[in-house]
């Protein structure tokens, strides 16, 4: 697998937002920086991978906890 180096690289991603109009996301990645932008405009959305890591195990956790209350309260 390649890993990223300091090199940016900016990709037009599928996903769409609405900012001013209906705009394709880019994304660009360098090192373990995402940063992120409407297509066209200069705002900017910038992440660090190890945030976004913890983020989405976060939220699995409390989606698999309200699923087991959920599956609780079901059976009662």
């Amino acid at each position: 697998m390649t890993t990223s180096s300091l090199k940016p690289v900016t990709r037009e991603t599928s996903a769409y937002v609405r900012d001013k109009g209906v705009r394709p996301v880019i994304a660009t990645i360098s090192g373990s920086i995402l940063t992120l932008r409407a297509k066209g405009l200069r705002s900017r959305e910038t992440l660090d991978f190890a945030h976004l890591y913890e983020l989405a195990v976060k939220q699995r956790v409390i989606t698999e906890r309200a699923e087991k209350r959920a599956l609780k309260r079901s059976r009662k």
